[in-house]
């Protein structure tokens, strides 16, 4: 079941392409099934982080980051919020936030 929200993006889509919202969303999955396949199968995927860098995930990276979790102790935790309070630069700072985020939730 779809929320209001995606329901709504789904209908703007069909707008736009002036097509129906099933074929909308038979798109949307098939883009989703090529990413999966690219994953396996030995693609490449760039990803562009909030800091605007953009890293490149190959196949054992994407596989690290849904095999083992990533979970950090809360010593780990407390290490890398002193690192973050003490951030002069943006950049920096958004890392350490991102590795925080992806360290607490273990992805």
């Amino acid at each position: 079941m779809l929320t209001a929200t995606e329901l709504a993006l789904v209908d703007q889509m069909a707008g736009l392409t002036q097509s129906k919202r099933t074929d909308v969303i038979k798109n949307a999955l098939a883009v989703y099934h090529w990413f999966v396949r690219q994953a396996l199968t030995g693609g490449k995927v760039v990803v562009r982080k909030p800091t605007g860098e953009e890293v490149a995930l190959e196949t054992a990276e994407l596989a690290a980051l849904e095999g083992k979790g990533n979970l950090l102790s809360p010593e780990e935790l407390g290490i890398l919020a002193k690192q973050l309070a003490s951030a002069s630069e943006p950049i920096e700072a958004a890392r350490i936030k991102e590795r925080l985020t992806r360290g607490f939730y273990g992805i």
